[in-house]
């Protein structure tokens, strides 16, 4: 079996909201697209925070800006395939989420900061070099929000965390938010106000890879 823990939280100034969900599948491969939108490869090659990324965080970062910025062809090319392999995700969540990529609109893709890719792969170190349960919280009990503000992020801000074997696959389930009735993770990834992102990945165990995303409005 294959399973996949995801954890999003999200914090405006008045409030925080946590959700947690785990998936099962069957362990087998998962369908990988082919190929690359030349307009999302510009945008995040323009960015000198791009290059220093490894290529597992390089592919996180273009697949969310692709969805951000062609909805329809992420659900064409990249979500539709995850499902026919996978048929247990078929459910609502998938019914809304194709509701949700046909009708948006393009969104700006989002911009590397790099505060943020330096609070996600620290949280992601110390996660899983202690493979520490899977938490929003330090393993020395710093809260996110403590986290961000004390690194220089001073408006909103949001973290998706997600931990299995695959990365598209942990891309799609982020969005699909199974068995969350709040959609948590897709309002973070689809918020037109977030418009920075950081990523930071970790091995944790043997094959799985535990995934950070920090967001945050524009800090300028």
């Amino acid at each position: 079996m294959i399973k996949s823990l995801l954890i999003s939280l999200l914090i405006v100034p008045l409030f925080s909201i946590a959700q947690v969900s785990v998936v099962d599948l069957d362990k087998k491969p998962s369908p990988q697209p082919i190929t690359r939108d030349a307009e999302v490869d510009i945008w995040n090659n323009g960015q000198n925070a791009y290059k220093g990324l490894s290529d597992k965080a390089k592919e996180v970062v273009y697949w969310t800006n692709y969805a951000r910025f062609h909805p329809k062809r992420f659900w064409d090319s990249v979500i539709a395939p995850v499902l026919e392999a996978f048929p247990t995700l078929h459910g609502p969540e998938a019914r809304s989420l194709q509701q949700e990529m046909m009708s948006a609109g393009s969104l700006p893709m989002f911009s590397l900061n790099t505060t943020l890719i330096s609070t996600a792969q620290a949280h992601a170190n110390d996660i899983a070099r202690k493979q520490a349960p899977i938490s929003h919280n330090s393993t020395n009990g710093t809260d996110f929000g403590t986290r961000l503000r004390k690194a220089g992020i001073q408006h909103c801000a949001s973290e998706n965390l997600s931990l299995g074997s695959d990365i598209v696959l942990s891309v799609v389930l982020l969005y699909l938010d199974i068995g969350l009735s709040d959609a948590g993770h897709r309002k973070t990834l689809l918020n037109a106000n977030l418009l920075e992102m950081g990523v930071g990945l970790a091995k944790y165990g043997k094959e799985e890879v535990f995934i950070v995303e920090d967001f945050a409005c524009s800090q300028q």
